[in-house]
């Protein structure tokens, strides 16, 4: 009972694959596999018009997936008026922060400073530190586009020295940060252990006090025992 259950179950589904798949039904593409190569190339050990018609059929089944993917895939289009504006003078879009500002003369011309060191870095609180880590972030933001820039369309970077300026000295910050974080930590270490000393002392005060406090008391008793005895 349960065999023929079994077998009318793969009828029905073998039914239902040909209604959906009427292609597999036909008998030039019975040996249905999978291939490596591309589906535009033709099985040359096929031979004769089934492997023609069959490469022709998945031919334009290709061309059918790609017309509807690219009737689906969303286009950028590109404005490049906008584009054309960034980094000039009068923009205001926030992308100016990728751009370098300065124009390409002057830059030619002027040359950049040096990279900060960290003997000056030590001498500043850990709010400049963090204002000055934002400003050369954004910059190497800035010379990174520039330098991808001039790699796309084939021209030499101006002052490419500038990145290894700018790598300098985010170093230079993590390592007075670095200072300061172990200094911190050995300063804390020094004032837990301070603090345990003077919590011994305190405590062999306290059983010094106690110990004190007995003594004067036999010391007390004893003095009135003795004018007790006199007056008797």
């Amino acid at each position: 009972m349960l065999t023929s259950a079994a077998t009318r179950c793969a009828m029905h589904m073998k039914n239902i694959n040909k209604a959906l798949w009427p292609s597999l039904s036909q008998p030039q593409i019975g040996h249905h596999r999978f291939i490596s190569s591309s589906p535009l190339v033709m099985d040359d050990n096929s031979g004769g018009e089934s492997s023609s018609s069959t490469g022709d059929d998945k031919k334009e089944m290709i061309q059918r997936w790609m017309k509807w993917n690219t009737a689906k895939t969303w286009k950028y289009e590109p404005n490049h008026d906008l584009i054309s504006k960034i980094g000039k003078e009068g923009s205001t879009s926030p992308l100016d922060a990728f751009r370098d500002t300065v124009s390409r003369e002057k830059r030619q011309t002027e040359r950049v400073g040096r990279s900060w060191s960290a003997k000056e870095l030590r001498r500043k609180s850990y709010d400049d530190l963090h204002k000055l880590w934002l400003v050369l972030y954004k910059e190497k933001n800035m010379l990174l586009t520039e330098a991808n820039l001039a790699r796309r369309h084939g021209y030499m970077m101006i002052q490419p020295d500038r990145r290894k300026k700018v790598r300098k000295s985010m170093g230079a910050i993590r390592h007075v940060l670095g200072e300061r974080k172990r200094a911190k930590i050995a300063d804390h270490k020094l004032y837990l252990e301070e603090l345990e000393r003077v919590g011994a002392l305190l405590e062999d005060l306290d059983v010094a006090a106690d110990e004190g406090g007995s003594m004067e008391d036999d010391m007390h008793k004893e003095a009135t025992e003795k004018l007790e005895e006199e007056k008797i």
